[in-house]
């Protein structure tokens, strides 16, 4: 069986997987404490305060709903620019072909790992570098390129 795909990654997508792997995590977790402690102190104590204040605390509330996801907008769009446009990954029986204009790399199905989400499937090919498949990507063959993935994977421990 042989499953080939053109992998090209949005902006939004990139920032879609950064703000789930954000709240997710321990800093997800204060970002949210933060707001939420920044909310209650403006509501107590905003008559109390000058105008300095209130512009810091009201600047607080809005920093990790609204300017951090900016924020990570504006990064992935760079990252995305920066991606190399014409990824094509072909996977088969003895593991991922990686093809960058002329370049080609084969990795086999030992040094591979999937992470299944909602909208993707993410191909690790080591600890800190993987493809993204996204379901617009991959279209109807999400599942059934999933399972071959984890079958081979569970095959070449």
């Amino acid at each position: 069986m042989t499953y080939q795909y053109q992998c090209s990654v949005t902006p939004w997508e990139l920032w879609k997987l950064t703000m789930r792997q954000t709240y997710r995590s321990m800093a997800g977790v204060c970002n949210l404490v933060f707001t939420a402690a920044m909310i209650v102190l403006a509501v107590r104590f905003w008559n109390e305060w000058g105008d300095f204040l209130q512009i810091a605390v009201l600047s607080a509330c809005f920093l990790f709903p609204t300017i951090q996801p900016i924020a990570v907008y504006r990064k992935a769009k760079k990252q995305a620019a920066a991606m190399p446009k014409e990824v094509e990954l072909k996977f088969d029986d003895t593991g991922l072909l990686v093809t960058v204009g002329a370049q080609r790399e084969k990795i086999p199905w030992k040094r591979i790992r999937i992470r299944k989400q909602a909208d993707m499937v993410i191909v690790f090919s080591d600890a800190r570098h993987g493809y993204l498949l996204t379901n617009r990507v991959l279209g109807q063959e999400k599942e059934a390129f999933s399972a071959y993935a984890e079958a081979r994977i569970e095959k070449n421990k």
